[in-house]
């Protein structure tokens, strides 16, 4: 009963000193603020999670065991996303002017999130889930969100938009395809998160900056509940965090200006920040069209495997934990990198482009090998 008491008046202590910093008006260092926006929105997600765990219980929104899929041996709640989607909105709220970009971003951030939260309860197709993406998608570019690539054309247009598409389609799926091991997708949000703070910081957008410490923040918040190895996990992100987080991060990404030279300087960097979860995406992709695992886009959207980085780092011998921070290693060995190309000439940006290609070979190569490792296994 003690133990009981002293959580629920930890999460209180929380909530309170988070409300706190929210309304306390900071004036003068720009990192002061930051850190006020971060912890506060870590607090109140920590704060949030024990309701919104009774709440899972309460409409069935359990993640049950399954050998094929899913590695953990209890049944989880899995709408965790609901806690870091409020902390994150409230933080926006009462912090921060909407500049018509960022009306865009959490207005199509939370249909992505409502429909993930109803997939979470009551498992939805996979073509409605596109689709919804699609009109998210195309709210975010009304309201001005988009890449920008080339002098106006409608060839020109037809390109902004066909990458804008892949690019938030592709990261969110990508990010939520990566939410299978205790503490990962939280860890890599964070670490993505705050990697494109600095890089805001290096290009001078205080804006952006302070944006996505609020967004790392209410990732991290996360970790206690979810970010545990010894003990089964109290929580998961679920669809509706995962896929909140991976767009919010990818629309980040579009809304700044990361460089006035020309499209590849300007996409470079967000792009290697980015890079563990594309590189999954499109590995995971040849291979299961390869196998023949899939074939339609409402496949490869619906399609739930055991193939993954992660997977297959722990195929290879590394625990739950060292595969987590194997995978937020590499992200900061890419992130770090991409923070060099804004002041550097066009030589440097493709010479670290062409490292991270030699990266992920060696990476691909690795996972191949895990590959035939586990086909003769079962052999």
């Amino acid at each position: 009963m003690h133990m009981i008491l002293d959580h629920w008046l930890s999460r209180l202590l929380a909530f309170l000193i988070s409300l706190l910093l929210m309304f306390v008006q900071v004036r003068g260092h720009l990192f002061v603020l930051g850190f006020k926006l971060f912890l506060s929105s870590a607090l109140m997600t920590y704060a949030l999670l024990p309701a919104v765990i009774r709440l899972a219980h309460m409409i069935g929104a359990l993640d049950h065991p399954d050998g094929d899929r899913r590695i953990h041996r209890e049944s989880t709640p899995r709408v965790g996303g609901v806690a870091v989607f409020l902390a994150t909105n409230l933080t926006l709220l009462l912090n921060f002017d909407f500049s018509l970009g960022l009306k865009g971003v959490c207005i199509s951030a939370i249909m992505v999130a409502l429909l993930s939260l109803w997939d979470d309860v009551r498992e939805i197709p996979a073509t409605v889930k596109l689709l919804v993406q699609l009109f998210a998608l195309f709210v975010l570019m009304v309201f001005g969100v988009h890449a920008e690539l080339v002098s106006d054309s409608w060839w020109g247009a037809l390109l902004e938009v066909t990458v804008t598409a892949l690019w938030m389609v592709g990261v969110t799926n990508a990010f939520n395809f990566l939410d299978g091991v205790n503490g990962l997708a939280a860890s890599l949000a964070t670490a993505v998160s705050l990697l494109m703070g600095v890089l805001a910081w290096h290009t001078g957008q205080t804006y952006m900056l302070l944006l996505t410490l609020s967004v790392a923040g209410a990732a991290f918040g996360f970790l206690p509940d979810n970010a545990r190895y010894t003990r089964p996990a109290r929580i998961f992100l679920g669809d509706v965090g995962s896929t909140y987080l991976g767009w919010m991060m990818a629309g980040i990404a579009l809304m700044g200006g990361w460089s006035s030279e020309g499209p590849v300087r300007a996409y470079a960097a967000p792009v290697l920040i980015f890079s563990v979860m594309i590189f999954d995406m499109v590995y995971t992709t040849i291979s299961r069209i390869r196998r023949g695992d899939v074939k339609s886009l409402r496949q490869w959207v619906a399609y739930v495997g055991r193939d993954h980085l992660h997977h297959r780092l722990m195929h290879l011998g590394l625990s739950p934990l060292q595969a987590v921070v194997a995978i937020v290693a590499l992200t900061l060995i890419s992130g770090l990198g991409a923070l060099a190309l804004v002041t550097n000439t066009s030589l440097y940006v493709w010479l670290l482009l062409l490292q991270a290609v030699v990266i992920y070979s060696l990476l691909s190569l690795v996972m191949v090998m895990s590959q035939k490792g586990d086909a003769a296994r079962r052999g």
